[in-house]
């Protein structure tokens, strides 16, 4: 009866799950890099090696394996490319993820706490977050969940020398396979991967530290054909990328994101968010003294520690590393975020934390979750703004000599995605710069190519259709950069600025009536 009991609150955790997922899934706009995705995926897998690898300045032309791009490929031969149906295949890898962290808190902690892990992720907004992404780290936080939990297993096999050898050792096979296919999915899965590692070395236990270099052993076999190419796609990472090192508050919000939502959001919610998710963890922190110090809970100790480890460390580890080589991205820290919903789980269910006080912190967690969830569901600015609302927009007014001109990439490959018929064209980035990051092979898989000021990208046109983000004037002028400003004189020197209509914070500006000579050449910055 209780076996019976729950599995199906177990089932009923993972319709939850699979509902917050679906709401909104098609009506919130594709963002850049959702775009990114579906337009390079589509063109197959010889397409975007050569996007990818082809040698730039010494580096690759891209810093992402093709294990998500290949199973989008293959999702959008048989589904579609709807915004609906791309994202849907990060909702079921998202669901699936609940599943398994039910597994592995069941393995750890038991039945009671497993499902409040399950629960926890369900209604997680950084969980719901990704799994509504067309992007690569809901598959990221799946294989990674799916190796802790063979790695456990793993570990408590080889803790039983009367085992069959085989038995014993399916675990690592199957955890250096899951551990090669994420480091195809995400190579800043190595962070994860080092902290699990790192494990048998610290317990010093001789079987454990053999038995996980087996699996790492298969690991690198699985991740070799690509492993050969790492050099040249970390080139490109420490000649030029868009990151900034992290600073010291950087935990804190990667904390409210964990917690609530990964989103610039305003205040006094993104505040009431902030304090909420420390106050959660400074108070679980003086749960854990008290508890770890009671030597009935020697036993338990190392699996909580554990579970901790796995939480923490890889952010340490990438805001360390980062601190030479900024790597930080919060997205990619999805499985620690993951695992730390089962240190909650435990935090609720095992630590002995009074039930008045638990009721007020789950209130607590409660106001988080509604408010990522708002936010989430409701977000419509950059970088998810209304694209097709501008692209329908301008659709309906098109005349024969229009040309629609991006101050940049990001409102260009969106819009594309929403209207593959109409001629768009964007300004690239600085060559070198830390933004530049579509490279000219992967803009020719992707068959869109950057001009290199509004001159060259406005040739032919009689109309031009102006696209720009209403902040980006104020970000080139404190960047010192002239790009925008000689963008704007130049149009206005050369065509009638005749219509101007807002899309949230998306900007489309109609130019008419061209004149003067419109064959100068690009300025120079």
């Amino acid at each position: 009866m209780l076996v019976n009991r729950r599995w199906w609150l177990l089932a009923l955790i993972v319709l939850l799950a699979l509902a917050l997922r679906l709401i909104n899934l098609g009506v919130r706009n594709l963002w850049y890099d959702e775009a990114f995705a579906v337009l390079f995926s589509e063109k197959g897998l010889d397409a975007m090696v050569y996007g990818t690898l082809t040698p730039v300045t010494g580096g690759a032309a891209d810093i992402h394996p093709l294990l998500y791009y290949t199973a989008l490929n293959i999702w959008m031969a048989i589904f579609g490319q709807s915004p609906f149906y791309v994202r849907l295949l990060s909702v079921v890898l998202g669901v699936a993820t609940v599943a398994v962290v039910f597994m592995l808190a069941d393995e750890l902690f038991g039945n009671k706490t497993a499902l409040l892990a399950a629960f926890i992720t369900a209604i997680a907004p950084f969980h719901v977050q990704y799994s509504q992404e067309t992007r690569m780290y809901t598959m990221l936080g799946l294989l990674l969940t799916v190796a802790s939990w063979c790695f456990v297993k793993g570990w408590r096999a080889g803790n039983n020398p009367e085992q069959n050898l085989l038995l014993r050792l399916r675990y690592w096979l199957a955890f250096g396979v899951l551990a090669g296919l994420a480091m195809y999915t995400q190579q800043l899965a190595a962070f994860y991967l080092v902290a699990l590692g790192l494990i048998p070395f610290l317990a010093r236990r001789p079987v454990q530290i053999a038995n996980f270099l087996i699996g790492t052993v298969v690991a690198v076999i699985v991740y070799l054909p690509w492993l050969v190419n790492l050099p040249g796609q970390f080139q490109k990472v420490r000649s030029y990328y868009w990151l900034e090192p992290p600073t010291i508050g950087t935990p804190f919000l990667t904390i409210r994101s964990f917690m609530s939502v990964n989103l610039d959001f305003p205040a006094p919610a993104s505040t009431i968010a902030l304090l909420g998710a420390v106050f959660m963890i400074v108070f679980f922190g003086v749960q854990f003294v008290m508890w770890i110090q009671n030597p009935r809970n020697r036993k338990e100790r190392k699996v909580l520690v554990f579970v901790l480890w796995l939480a923490v460390m890889p952010p340490v580890l990438m805001w360390l590393v980062s601190q030479i080589q900024p790597v930080y991205l919060e997205r990619s820290l999805l499985p620690s975020a993951v695992i730390s919903y089962i240190v909650l789980a435990w935090f609720f269910t095992r630590s002995g934390i009074p039930r008045p006080i638990a009721v007020a912190l789950g209130g607590v967690g409660l106001v988080l979750v509604v408010i990522g969830l708002f936010y989430q569901y409701t977000w419509a600015t950059f970088p998810n703004s209304p694209f097709q609302s501008a692209t329908d927009f301008i659709d309906a007014r098109w005349k024969d000599g229009d040309v629609i001109v991006h101050m940049n990439k990001l409102s260009t490959l969106p819009m594309i995605y929403y209207e593959r018929s109409l001629p768009q064209r964007f300004i690239g980035d600085r060559p070198g710069s830390g933004e530049d990051t579509l490279a000219l092979p992967t803009q020719e898989t992707l068959g869109i190519f950057a001009d290199s000021c509004v001159q060259a990208a406005s040739r032919d046109g009689q109309r031009i259709w102006w696209v720009v983000f209403d902040f980006a004037e104020k970000q080139y002028a404190a960047a010192k950069r002239p790009e925008m400003e000689q963008s704007l004189s130049w149009l206005n020197e050369h065509f009638t600025p005749e219509q101007k209509q807002q899309f949230n914070d998306l900007d489309v500006v109609l130019y008419t009536n061209p004149h003067g000579d419109l064959s100068a050449e690009c300025q120079t910055s």
